[in-house]
């Protein structure tokens, strides 16, 4: 959908590449840089701290964002706004603002669009593998052409909706669109992928030359195009993690991907491709391209300096007030109680990303409204401490679940040592790791090839668990971005400093380890296992996902298999969404005893996306439909208008296997019209992308809701 350019009150931001504040208790972070101003001034209305509303500390399910005024201006906005900048590509952690930069410029921008690709986990590939490693080869360079050529079409086709109907295209730009401007991003991208590498690997040189200077030809109308001068059209690519599952084939894809992205940007002057990317993915881009370097002259950091992040929380504080108290400090003193204080301890357990910042202000801001104070005194915040260190221990598993499967697990085995272990205490600690069978069994992919202490320990540094600390000097922390990623030297003196922020969750005892004996066993952390469905431990949990997707994958189309996916949905409700649906129940029937729908769970969502359909939709129950087809027909969608209600909710999920047709947005626009609901469709890709984040420990929702915003955005 093309976004109009509206009229803002305030800038956004969202960055960061900053260097960690120290981890370790004797680090102090600066004071806080608070502007006086006489007590008076900063006097809190009464019950203002009940009417604190902080937001989402996610972008995605953050409505505060909808207002301009609640962004910071930071060094990435201002180079995400500047399509002069020269940059393509936005690196950093989780957590840093890459979503919601990406929200602001599809909210504010002009003649933009966003892509969220599932094309970076490939089934199978046209060429070896080893073909597509070299980046200067034919094959990978077959790759690049294909992706840049599907990329203008896309634009093109913003560049057609923004322009009169009686508008007349040139020829080989309408031709281009009329033969591929209908399909979806994803589709196209297979279409040309397959047309270039077919003639390649045909060894057809003529029409391998005639389908890789395709997109070339286009772009060259393209700039002819905008002689006249035309205003930049962008391309948001985002959550590119949410189906890219790590394997060679998809980093290639993405890497070949992110050379089209700069070529793109750089040779059609109207045209501008911004890509949103974790720094745990490019690190893997950086070393398997040996043209990286080209890449990295388009890289934008995610920094966030002190005061911003102080303004962050300040702007959220004085959302609901009427008259505002003043920023750089001033808010925060007059919401927190020894503000200066306060502020360090906060400080001190985040890793400079603002939603460290908001979700550790959310607990003391709860903290306080649980106790009725009328501002947040410090014992809230020293209160919020144990909930947000469990909080950044999931998450710190989640965000790494893709690069390392269960990684929480092996991180979880340092649950009541030390907070400092030495080179020696390290080698220890591996040894324990490689004689324990349930963390062989999940971790084993990845732990021994870093089972070396030196490798294990720069594994955990890059992580962001530990840092390194030599010749009695402060640890040093990785920072959050792209750059400055590799540790000091590891050596027999080396030690390493568990951050602060997972002191409390891992009940970490304030000394150093030097020598952990063969007989201790580990201590247990119920975070990690003791909300997984049906009582299972980490090993059944994994063995049963993998028994789904087996079967899903040897399952035929149509009625022979039809009962057997029906089990297959509810297995994936069951293993991949427990947390926010329970009570799962099977199949209901009419008074003749025809079934009427496939499966219903109650939603007791206290957050995230289940929680937002449960508000929006009134769904306290959801619904799950199951098609063991890959073509929907208006009467799937007709029978699924019945299903909503008032009392159970208007929210709907369609499991079916094959893909999302433009078709069907016609029936879907007609229920949400009529009915006031919504119905999810979810593809076969879908659920294997829930089962196999699942059984990686990954627990963000964020490809569900990357679904639902898809959706919502096509019905618009």
């Amino acid at each position: 959908m093309v976004r109009r350019k509206r009229k803002s009150k305030g800038q956004s931001g969202e960055s960061g590449v900053p260097t960690p504040s120290g981890a370790a208790a004797e680090v102090k972070p600066p004071q806080i840089p608070v502007q006086q101003a006489p007590s008076s001034a900063l006097k809190l209305p009464k019950g203002a701290i009940r009417r604190i509303n902080i937001g989402q500390s996610f972008a995605e399910y953050d409505v505060a964002l909808s207002d301009p005024a609640m962004f910071v201006h930071t060094s990435a906005l201002a180079a995400a706004q500047n399509t002069e900048s020269g940059k393509v590509f936005f690196v950093g952690r989780r957590g840093t603002g890459k979503t919601a930069i990406r929200k602001y410029c599809d909210e504010n921008g002009y003649l933009t669009r966003v892509i969220v690709p599932e094309i970076f986990s490939p089934s199978s590939t046209l060429q070896e593998i080893d073909l597509l490693r070299n980046t200067k080869q034919r094959p990978f360079r077959s790759l690049v052409s294909a992706f840049r050529r599907a990329l203008q079409v896309e634009i093109l086709s913003i560049w057609q909706e923004s322009r009169p109907v009686n508008y007349q295209t040139p020829n080989e730009l309408a031709e281009e669109l009329e033969s591929f401007g209908y399909l979806d991003f994803d589709i196209r991208c297979l279409s040309f992928i397959q047309m270039i590498s077919g003639a390649l690997a045909s060894g057809d040189d003529e029409r391998w030359l005639i389908e890789n200077k395709a997109a070339k030809k286009i772009a060259d109308q393209m700039k002819l195009l905008g002689s006249g001068g035309l205003s930049t059209h962008t391309l948001l690519i985002d959550s590119i993690d949410d189906y890219w599952e790590g394997s060679d084939e998809g980093l290639i894809y993405l890497t070949a991907f992110m050379h089209a992205c700069l070529e793109t940007s750089t040779q059609i002057p109207w045209a501008r491709v911004i890509l949103f990317l974790r720094e745990n993915i490019f690190e893997r881009v950086r070393a398997l391209d040996t043209e990286s370097s080209r890449l990295e002259t388009a890289v934008v950091g995610m920094e966030w300096t002190e005061r911003q992040l102080l303004e962050v929380v300040e702007r959220r504080l004085n959302r609901n007030l009427t008259a505002k108290f003043g920023l750089n400090g001033a808010t925060w003193e007059a919401f927190f109680e020894n503000s200066e204080i306060a502020w360090r301890n906060v400080l001190e357990y985040c890793q400079k990303r603002p939603r460290d910042i908001l979700i550790y202000t959310s607990n003391a801001v709860e903290a306080a409204q649980s106790a009725g104070h009328e501002k947040i005194l410090i014992e809230d915040v020293q209160q919020a401490r144990r909930t947000f260190s469990d909080n950044r221990f999931r998450d710190l598993g989640d965000e790494y679940a893709e690069n390392y499967p269960h990684i929480s697990l092996v991180l979880s085995r340092f649950y009541g040592l030390g907070n400092t272990f030495t080179f020696g205490g390290v080698e220890s600690f591996i040894r324990k790791l490689l004689n324990d069978s349930e963390v062989i069994r999940l971790c084993g992919s990845w732990l021994y090839d870093n089972s070396s202490p030196e490798r294990f320990i720069r594994l955990l540094y890059d992580v962001g668990f530990v840092g390194i600390r030599t010749s009695g000097k402060q640890p040093k922390f990785r920072a959050l971005g792209p750059l400055d990623t590799s540790p000091p030297p590891v050596s027999e003196t080396t030690d390493i400093v568990i951050h602060r922020c997972y002191w409390d969750a891992l009940d970490l005892q304030d000394r150093l380890v030097r020598h952990l004996p063969e007989q201790k066993e580990f201590g247990k952390i119920g975070i990690v296992e003791d909300d997984l469905p049906g009582g299972l431990d980490p090993t059944e949990y994994a063995a049963n996902i993998d028994l789904v997707v087996e079967t899903l994958n040897d399952l035929p189309l149509g009625p022979a298999g039809a009962t057997d996916f029906e089990e297959i949905v509810g297995d994936v409700i069951k293993l991949c969404f427990f947390r926010g649906l329970e009570n799962v129940e099977e199949r209901s029937r009419d008074l003749e005893g025809r079934v009427i729908r496939d499966w219903v769970a109650a939603n007791r969502a206290q957050g995230g996306f289940w929680e937002s359909m449960r508000v929006r939709y009134d769904a306290v129950q959801v619904i799950w439909e199951c098609k063991n087809y890959s073509e929907l027909s208006a009467d799937d969608f007709h029978q699924l208008s019945y299903y909503m209600t008032d009392i159970g909710g208007r929210f709907v999920v369609l499991a079916f296997r094959g893909e999302v047709k433009p078709s069907y947005f016609q029936h879907l626009r007609r229920i949400a019209t009529h009915n006031r609901g919504f119905v999810l469709p979810l593809t076969e890709r879908d659920l294997m992308v829930f089962l196999r984040q699942a059984k990686n420990g990954k627990i963000k929702e964020d490809h569900i809701q990357n679904k639902y915003d898809s959706i919502v955005r096509k019905l618009s």
